[in-house]
């Protein structure tokens, strides 16, 4: 029985639900209400996949036995060369066009991940991440290039737990601007990262409530950085801290992955003052984000 979402549920990128998407797997119930879903499987992506794997059969097969001819005439056993040549380049395309398909879940209170291999009769397997089981998200993405040309963007979204093993989304796509095409698995952690948020936001209140400021630790050169109402406070290695009204900040930069704070009395020469960490070295950077926009008024 094929899962049907309810009307209010979107794609992972917000848009709506082709109507022959097929969920393949059912969302566990322990993720809570479904925000957003989407599936690689649908009506017309396995009629596509069959066409394309019999065309690469054709071309990959016709260029297997012209290699495999053209290796075989030196050892005068051109017949026996092209039908090696051939079977190679045919089980080379299958293996790389093989069925294998995705769904996945954006809940309330978690996230699940389904993969289905083989046949469309087969078990799914299903990964699944409980937001009251999560501590911290790392998120990193990182663009390649080559003799200054671009050759594709790596992502890494990865939660610790309180007990078990870190939950990790990994990918990659090639859009160098904007962002990958719909189907691509960024989408899904993007909206993880999203909903896990929301989840932290609860805590946020609680912390401001209690301490009046959002702490979060740093895993570079600083201990952490607390955000409060018009101020944020720097925790150095040794301890030190130094709280900076934001009104008295001279420079504030987000660029090539890096945070950057100046306070206005910093001059060039010295690094008093001065503070930056890396976006891969913060936890649930988009909450930092939105606490500094709600809190201080930074954005950007």
């Amino acid at each position: 029985m094929i899962w049907i979402p309810a009307g209010n549920v979107t794609r992972h990128t917000d848009s709506l639900i082709a109507p022959d998407m097929d969920f393949f797997a059912d969302p566990p119930p322990e993720i809570g209400t479904i925000i957003s879903a989407d599936s690689s499987l649908n009506s017309s992506s396995e009629s596509k996949r069959i066409q394309s794997r019999i065309r690469s059969c054709l071309w990959e097969g016709i260029y297997g036995a012209a290699i495999g001819g053209l290796v075989a005439l030196a050892v005068e056993l051109p017949l026996l060369g092209s039908l090696i040549g051939v079977a190679i380049a045919v089980i080379l395309v299958l293996l790389s066009t093989r069925y294998a398909y995705h769904c996945s879940y954006v809940g309330e209170r978690g996230i699940a991940l389904s993969y289905l291999k083989g046949h469309r009769s087969a078990q799914p397997q299903t990964r699944i991440f409980c937001f009251q089981d999560g501590k911290n998200l790392y998120t990193q993405q990182t663009r390649s290039y080559y003799n200054g040309i671009y050759t594709g963007t790596t992502f890494n979204y990865r939660w610790t737990r309180l007990s078990t093993p870190d939950f990790k989304l990994e990918g990659a796509h090639r859009s160098e601007k904007g962002n990958p095409p719909p189907e691509n698995l960024w989408h899904f952690a993007d909206a993880a990262e999203g909903a896990w948020s929301v989840h932290l936001l609860q805590l946020v209140d609680q912390q401001l409530d209690q301490l009046g400021y959002v702490e979060f630790p740093i895993k570079s050169s600083l201990n952490a950085v607390r955000i409060g109402s018009g101020f944020m406070e720097f925790e150095e290695k040794n301890g030190t801290r130094q709280r900076v009204d934001v009104a008295d900040m001279k420079d504030i930069r987000l660029g090539s992955g890096v945070f950057q704070f100046k306070h206005k009395g910093t001059t060039w020469w010295s690094g008093k003052g001065k503070y930056s960490f890396a976006y891969s070295n913060l936890p649930n950077a988009r909450l930092f984000l939105i606490c500094l926009d709600r809190l201080t008024g930074i954005h950007w």
